[in-house]
């Protein structure tokens, strides 16, 4: 299996034990450690320029370090203003400290050169996965783990677009137990707290949480342990749901770690940790997996989730599934996924999903071999929500199978469209490689005249590539390279178009999402004009999905958003640069909620008087509890919060709103047991 074991070839290198977030090597128990696998790195000592910006030069790209030693495992991950943070781990002293690089649009460095030092505490001589994210404020939220307190741990740091440490030089320590915690993840909720969650593992192997404020308090105390008896729970993920809340999911093993019976299971998780579902979401039922099983994910319109996974399925066979799960855990396709191809003739692995906001459907890029594994190419096929293949049984051929080799895809949706980025080893070997892109549309079509976009040309050694998902308009793209000897970190954009650099001279880019300002849910077929105020100048645009995005000339614009059943939305006075995204979202009220002065979100809730002078009372079934309430004003910023984390609040109590303005105001109240919203009125 090239794919898994790639690394473990490679003759002298420094040790580098790879938990990918999206790949699951083993499940770790402390009775087994000796049987990790350890993969080893070469050492050089070479400096080289750094370069400043995106380039359009796929021979170049945009060199993010140049220390000595090994740089390695780059991450990245988005700010809505189309800034953006890379992480990765640096040996340039003997120990793998962790440094950040702050990129603006374009990609500027705006921190010092390679880099700022998050942590140069002591870290093993060898690694495993960690977690990059970015909060509602734009900050970085890192977490991996160390040895500074002797035991493996996890940690986490909070950073600002400044460059500010929020929780402290030394960040926070997660857990402080002798056990092995590898692989941390985190994921920011919608309201700015943070959820983490890691595997620990003694005689039988747990998942642990626990959740941070903004500030840095820990507000699930010791935190949360989720284990079960004569079962593994091993491997967890984190995604954002609704609010507060978050979606956990993680596996559960059985049997001995070559060959142990994998399934993998969602919960929801309210405010306080506990599960919100009776019972979890069985993604896949626990089936045979071995030490290799690939896992991905990407999200849908309305914060369902897709997922995307290979093993055997015959013999030695290897096959990928695809299931989705929309935000109230149902899942749409039949029980344990459903294939990607039917055919038994080639082995199928390695799959990345990618949802078409457009036309509702998932894309599926994935590695196409023969039985041997010795030939190879890139596949792909189309699912609707409901699992049914669209291109054929066997998918659709973008790279027929050849003595080259086409690896671990990367994906993202667009509109109608989907790109994936992946290794082209075109080189003749098996080391060094270049990094090349594809786009397809909903039919299949190749949609760039070159068909295959190159976005790094330079013969070497690549490795750990992250993408972002689409951002103000454009992927990014980092990962390790050897061109210089060491291992340093490069980036390269790329646009829907194909091409790479900073757009063309003259015009920027106006883009942003349409959403409606009560759910919140992304509204299709919105119409947007973009008037220049300086000489009438109009463009109109029309998404099919929550994302948008068009080029217009260096100028002033006034913008208008309208969609069928909504009221008009303006924005004025929107200053267009050269070169540069200029983001504008929309909020879209819709008209029945401005009709009537009754609000009642259903039976179960009662909100009043409406219209209201200073404070809202609000009647709450006695068997629920409230946890949070969050009061909107018309564009749908949130302009009032409280959190109350099911403290003794429930029945009828009152909110005070003296401060806010008349006025149109949307609520959303989140309880113990359901999600209640509506609209209010200040006189």
């Amino acid at each position: 299996m090239k794919d898994a074991d790639f690394y473990l070839k490679k003759p002298s290198y420094s040790k580098i034990l790879l938990f990918s977030p999206h790949i699951i090597l083993l499940s770790f128990k402390t009775k087994i450690m000796k049987k990790l696998f350890f993969i080893f790195f070469a050492l050089m000592l070479i400096t080289v320029q750094t370069h400043g910006q995106f380039t359009s030069n796929p021979d170049e790209n945009t060199q993010l370090s140049d220390l000595t030693g090994e740089q390695a495992i780059p991450k990245i991950a988005n700010c809505t203003d189309g800034s953006m943070y890379v992480s990765w781990f640096s040996n340039e002293n003997g120990n793998y400290n962790m440094r950040m690089q702050y990129l603006d649009a374009n990609g500027n460095a705006q921190w010092e050169p390679n880099g700022m030092l998050i942590s140069d505490h002591e870290q093993m001589s060898w690694l495993t996965g960690y977690s990059l994210t970015v909060d509602p404020e734009n900050h970085a939220v890192v977490t991996f783990q160390d040895i500074r307190a002797v035991d493996n741990n996890p940690v986490a740091y909070r950073v600002s677009p400044a460059g500010e440490m929020i929780w402290g030089d030394d960040g926070i320590l997660l857990s402080n137990n002798s056990n092995f915690e590898p692989d941390p993840q985190v994921c920011a909720t919608e309201t700015g707290n943070l959820i983490f969650a890691w595997q620990s593992i003694a005689d039988e192997s747990e998942v642990h949480l626990q959740k941070i404020s903004p500030t840095g308090d820990l507000l699930w105390g010791s935190g949360i342990s989720l284990a079960e008896s004569g079962i593994e729970y091993t491997a967890p993920f984190l995604q954002p749901a609704d609010g507060d809340y978050a979606f956990l999911i993680w596996h559960k093993e059985t049997g001995p770690f070559w060959a142990s019976n994998r399934g993998l299971y969602v919960q929801k998780l309210d405010t306080d940790g506990s599960f919100m579902w009776a019972d979890a979401a069985e993604i896949y039922a626990p089936t045979p997996a071995g030490a290799v099983v690939s896992l991905e994910m990407c999200r849908d319109n309305d914060g369902g989730i897709i997922f995307s996974w290979y093993g055997n399925d015959v013999g030695t066979h290897f096959n990928c599934w695809v299931q989705f799960m929309e935000p109230n855990g149902n899942l749409t396709m039949a029980a344990n996924g459903e294939v990607v191809s039917t055919s038994q003739s080639q082995n199928h692995m390695y799959p990345t999903p990618s949802f078409l906001t457009e036309t509702e459907e998932i894309i599926v890029f994935f590695s196409e071999q023969d039985l041997n594994q010795n030939q190879r190419g890139l596949y792909a096929q189309k699912f609707d929500l409901q699992g049914n293949r669209q291109w054929t049984d066997n998918g659709k051929t973008l790279i027929p199978l050849s003595n080259n080799d086409y690896s671990l895809p990367a994906a993202n949706g667009y509109f109608n469209k989907a790109i994936c980025i992946y290794e082209a080893f075109d080189f003749g070997n098996s080391v060094d490689s270049k990094v090349q892109a594809v786009m397809v549309d909903t039919d299949g079509n190749f949609v760039w005249n070159d068909e295959f976009i190159d976005l790094s040309t330079v013969q070497s050694a690549k490795l750990h590539r992250d993408m972002s998902t689409i951002n103000m308009g454009q992927w990014v793209v980092v990962w390790g390279d050897e061109r210089n000897g060491n291992r340093d970190i490069y980036a390269q954009n790329i646009f829907p178009d194909g091409s790479l650099g900073i757009g063309s001279a003259g015009e920027g880019k106006i883009l942003g999402f349409v959403r409606d300002a009560v759910t919140n849910y992304s509204i299709d077929q919105a119409t947007i004009t973009a008037t220049n105020t300086d000489d009438d100048y109009q463009t109109v645009y029309t998404p099919f999905g929550s994302h948008y995005s068009f080029e217009v000339s260096e100028g002033n614009y006034n913008l208008t958003c309208e969609a069928a059943g909504y009221e008009t939305f303006e924005v004025n006075d929107v200053v267009v640069v050269a070169d540069m995204n200029t983001p504008v979202n929309f909020y879209l009220t819709p008209v029945d909620m401005l009709t009537g002065i009754e609000q009642q979100d259903s039976e179960h809730i009662l909100v009043y008087p409406n219209p209201f002078s200073s404070r809202l009372n609000i009647s709450i079934p006695t068997e629920e509890s409230v946890f949070a309430i969050e009061v909107k004003d018309i564009k749908g910023q949130v302009i009032k919060k409280e959190n109350y984390n099911g403290n003794s609040i429930s029945g009828l109590f009152s909110l005070n709103l003296s401060e806010l303005n008349s006025g149109i105001y949307f609520y959303n109240i989140q309880t113990s047991k359901d999600n209640y919203s509506g609209k209010i009125t200040k006189n």
